[in-house]
Formats: C-alpha cells, sequence, structure tokens
C-alpha cells in the first residue's frame, strides 16, 4: 500500500500519534466467526478529551455550529463551554479500539450499514472516556456477515456519556480478512 501524506492535515496529539496503516496488524483483527455474542469487555485504551480534539473533529466534519467551534460564542450558550460535535463519539471509539479486542472496527473490507448513537450528557474537555464494548448480535444476510456492537463511553468517574450501537458488514474468516489486507498493501 502507497503511504499516505497526511503529515499536513495532522494537527492534534493523537492525529501525530494514530496509525493510519489498517493493514498493519490486520492478522490481529477479530473475524466474524470468531465473535461470540454477549461478551463485555474494556478497550484497551482510555482517550483523554482535550480542546483540541473537539475542535479539530470538528474543522474535520465541516460543521459550522458556533457550539462545535468557537470558544467565544460556546461560553455564551446554556452549555457556558465547547460542545462536541454528535459523532464525536467515533473518534473516541477509533481511538480506544485502534488495538486488541474489538478490533473488528478496523477490519480492512467492512462496510457501515448503519448505526445509532444515544447521548447521554455531552463530552467534556479534561475527561478521560473508557469504552466498555459488547458484542451485541451477528447474523448472515444475503451471503453477508453482519455484527453489531453496543459500545458504552464512561468518564473517569463513572458516569455514562453515550452509548453506540454499531453494525458492520466485516469479513467471515482470517483468510477472507488477509485477502483484503494483500490487495491494500498492493
Amino acid at each position: 500500500m502507497a503511504a499516505l501524506d497526511l503529515d499536513r492535515y495532522l494537527k492534534t496529539e493523537k492525529q501525530k500519534a494514530f496509525e493510519y496503516d489498517f493493514c498493519k496488524d490486520a492478522e490481529s483483527y477479530e473475524v466474524w466467526e470468531e465473535i461470540v455474542i454477549g461478551e463485555e469487555y474494556e478497550s484497551a485504551q482510555t482517550f483523554e478529551i482535550k480542546k483540541e480534539d473537539m475542535l479539530s473533529y470538528a474543522e474535520g466534519v465541516l460543521d459550522p455550529n458556533p457550539l462545535f467551534n468557537d470558544e467565544a460564542l460556546a461560553g455564551k450558550s446554556a452549555f457556558g463551554h465547547l460542545v462536541p460535535h454528535p459523532l464525536f463519539c467515533v473518534l473516541i471509539a477509533f481511538w480506544c479500539i485502534e488495538k486488541g479486542r474489538g478490533s473488528w472496527i478496523r477490519s480492512l473490507g467492512a462496510m457501515n450499514p448503519g448505526q445509532r448513537i444515544a447521548l447521554y450528557e455531552p463530552f467534556e474537555v479534561g475527561e478521560v472516556i473508557s469504552v466498555k464494548q459488547k458484542s451485541y448480535d451477528k447474523w448472515i444476510k444475503r451471503n453477508k456477515h453482519y455484527v453489531t456492537y453496543q459500545l458504552d463511553y464512561y468518564n473517569q468517574k463513572g458516569a455514562r456519556k453515550a452509548t453506540w450501537w454499531l453494525t458492520l458488514i466485516i469479513p467471515r474468516t482470517r483468510k477472507e480478512l488477509l485477502e483484503y489486507a494483500a490487495m491494500g498493501r498492493s
């Protein structure tokens, strides 16, 4: 896979440290046939929310809402501070699940047919977020292998901030996953 020149777009500390080569370590990703429904575990990494993370995400999704990107205006709002974009939890999940269990989220060849997010209270600068994952459902339809995971987000005080039910179509077997990785590397 040809290296992408992303350096000019990377602004935050986390962006610069994140591994963007999804082919790297692909052999360790979970595949459909290995996922056990009902299994729960905590992600290997946590996400400390910094203002730069929220501002960069809002800029990246091109949302002009001043609550997301104008600290002065957001400070005059009912919130009194910047509020993260509603899809900010996607960024948190990719950071927390970069390695280890739940890595199916990075699976090569995956397609996202749907998701649902429940936000209980806004994420705030300074919070340290952990993600608890639960394999929620999996099924086969039209010869495609679907999996839904429930991701629950908690801050350092144990307050639940959000839940994301994410459905992906992923490779069924390790062999299929490695074939996708080989195509990506060529």
